[in-house]
């Protein structure tokens, strides 16, 4: 088992920032009551990201391992790779009985075309992650996932060019991990409560349909789901007392008696109480005048960024159709990434902008790397997050830890917000991403489908007025095409 101490955080007093060979050193905030308390001004490389980042925006694709997308990238430096990842080992081989080596092993395959969309979603509940994980052996897979070979499946740059392309042109996590071994509503719950949600959302009887009658042990379920989430201080609650610019790019919330009916069945990317994805939707005072109107549509996300009027921090999510949870075709989501990336890389506000690209929970697929306990808190999978700024060195790969609060805790530091528990106030750094001492960079268009990109792309960057001259949002995305498949995650 992993245990590490949290080195190494935004808040502390000594944050080494790595980027090729620059080390700067970062000044203290204190926060007296984390929950109402302002942060104090920061200093060093946090008033750094501060003076030149204006916008953070945090995109969250779905189930997928960091190994699954990236265990073959860059294993040796080379022109394209001038740091290596640490992905899949060589004589990788997963035993089909971790309790009997004769029984024979499977090592990592690469997918073809054929499996670009599997026929179903892999298991990947609190119960088979820990017998994936199998108390850090990382051997587990094959019998928790009952999913024959796929789970240890991976892409690479024949099969999601486009990802490979995101990481050489900006910045790539190899040691990124999620907050809880858990399905899609804990993740979430995890990020947005400072690792704070409601006791009952590992059960997964939230996204069971009821039967005829509301008293069903389903429904009794999503009830007390209901009173837990308004007690849980999520990241609304510290914007709520705030000015700061934000939206939530998914959904527009509705009315909360019909949202919060308990016969409703939750699931991925549904537009009630129940979502997987959007768990502030759980919280009664989402609904109200102060906050309903920053759960906006999906495709809103493209006419802000067009316009130059993106909020100072955005989560964006995918509908179903594009999130690359199975059994949606990835190269559809590596598609919808590309235009998201783009629009941000057209806009008025390239210049101000840091864009978060993850990944909620590994979905069932196989990692090799054990997931750390760190402080007494045992982290989710090793995850993708790939990091694009005009501040973003190409090729850069941040080998240090990083979890979901980390990125949390930047978007506290750029609304003043404070923090709410102790992952996200003492959580590591995360801005060795950026390199502030050098001017903002020319960004890279991609193209808008895999079929029509190759990795590994040139290393020039392209002119960013003529991207702002010639670039328009797609047509599927502007018209809002590509609505929920209602598939429970």
């Amino acid at each position: 088992m992993d245990a590490r101490p949290r080195r190494q955080t935004l808040r502390s007093a000594g944050v080494a920032v790595a980027i090729v060979a620059l080390l700067v050193v970062a000044g203290s905030v204190v926060v007296e009551n984390p929950v109402e308390a302002l942060a104090t001004k920061p200093v060093g490389p946090v008033q750094d990201f501060l003076d030149h980042i204006q916008h953070v925006v945090v995109v969250v694709m779905e189930n997928h391992a960091f190994d699954t997308m990236y265990g073959t990238y860059c294993p040796t430096t080379g022109p394209y790779c001038p740091m290596t990842v640490a992905g899949i080992p060589a004589r990788a081989c997963l035993p089909y009985n971790p309790n009997n080596a004769s029984a024979g092993c499977i090592r990592p395959y690469p997918f073809s075309e054929h499996n670009d969309s599997l026929f179903y979603p892999l298991p990947h509940s609190e119960n088979s992650s820990l017998a994936s994980w199998n108390n850090g052996s990382m051997n587990g897979f094959y019998r928790a996932e009952s999913s024959g070979w796929a789970p240890f499946g991976y892409y690479d740059a024949n099969t999601t060019p486009l990802m490979w392309d995101f990481a050489e042109e900006y910045g790539l996590a190899d040691d990124y991990f999620g907050g809880t071994l858990s399905y899609s509503l804990p993740t979430h719950w995890s990020f947005v409560s400072g690792g704070n949600g409601p006791p009952v959302i590992d059960d997964f009887a939230l996204g069971t349909p009821p039967a005829a009658n509301s008293t069903t042990a389903p429904s009794r379920v999503r009830s007390v789901y209901l009173q837990e989430a308004q007690n849980v201080t999520s990241v609304e609650d510290l914007l709520n007392r705030t000015s700061t610019s934000w939206d939530y790019y998914e959904f527009p919330l509705g009315g909360w008696a019909a949202a919060s009916n308990v016969s409703k069945s939750g699931g991925a990317s549904v537009a009630n109480a129940f979502n997987y994805w959007n768990p502030q939707a759980a919280k009664k005072e989402s609904y109200g005048p102060q906050l309903t109107t920053h759960f906006v549509p999906n495709q809103d996300f493209f006419a802000a960024a067009s316009n130059g009027s993106l909020p100072k921090l955005s989560w964006v999510i995918p509908y179903f159709d594009f999130s690359e949870h199975p059994p949606e075709n990835v190269t559809l989501g590596d598609q919808w990434l590309s235009e998201v990336i783009d629009s941000v890389e057209a806009s008025p506000d390239w210049n101000t902008t840091a864009l978060f690209i993850t990944y909620d929970e590994y979905g069932g697929f196989y990692d090799n790397v054990p997931p750390p306990t760190v402080d007494g808190i045992q982290l989710g999978f090793r995850l993708p997050l790939v990091v694009i700024s005009p501040y973003t060195p190409e090729g850069l790969v941040v080998s240090s830890l990083i979890d979901p609060w980390s990125i949390l805790a930047l978007f506290e530091a750029e609304g003043n917000l404070g923090c709410m528990s102790a992952v996200d106030c003492d959580a590591p750094s995360a801005l060795a991403f950026f390199n502030f001492s050098l001017p903002p960079r020319a960004p890279m268009l991609f193209a808008n489908n895999d079929t029509g990109s190759s990795y590994p792309l040139p290393l020039q960057p392209m002119n960013a007025t003529w991207m702002r001259l010639h670039w328009q949002v797609p047509y599927s995305i502007a018209n809002g095409e590509g609505e929920s498949s209602g598939f429970v995650d």
